[in-house]
C-alpha cells in the first residue's frame, strides 16, 4: 500500500515525549489503497484512502507524537 508523508505545520511540543506511536490509531479510515502518515513520526493518520475519498479538515494532530500535520489539497473536501 503506498503512503504519503504529510507536511508538518507544527512540530510536537516538548510535553509529548511520553507519546507511544506504536499504540496510535488512524484518525480516518477509507476503502482505498493510500495511507497518509505523520511527517514527524510516521504514524498513519488517514488509512486506506481512495481517490474519491476526502477528509473534512485541513490539518490533524498526530495521536502518536502530537505534531500538527497538513493534508494535501486533493485530500480535503
Amino acid at each position: 500500500m503506498p503512503s504519503v508523508v504529510l507536511k508538518v505545520r507544527r512540530p510536537p511540543s516538548s510535553g509529548t515525549d511520553d507519546a507511544t506511536p506504536g499504540s496510535a490509531k488512524p484518525l480516518f479510515r477509507g476503502q482505498g489503497g493510500t495511507d497518509y502518515v505523520c511527517g514527524s513520526c510516521g504514524v498513519v493518520i488517514a488509512e486506506g484512502m481512495g481517490p474519491n475519498q476526502h477528509v473534512i479538515v485541513d490539518t490533524a494532530v498526530c495521536s502518536g507524537c502530537g505534531a500538527e500535520n497538513e493534508f494535501p489539497p486533493e485530500l480535503r473536501a
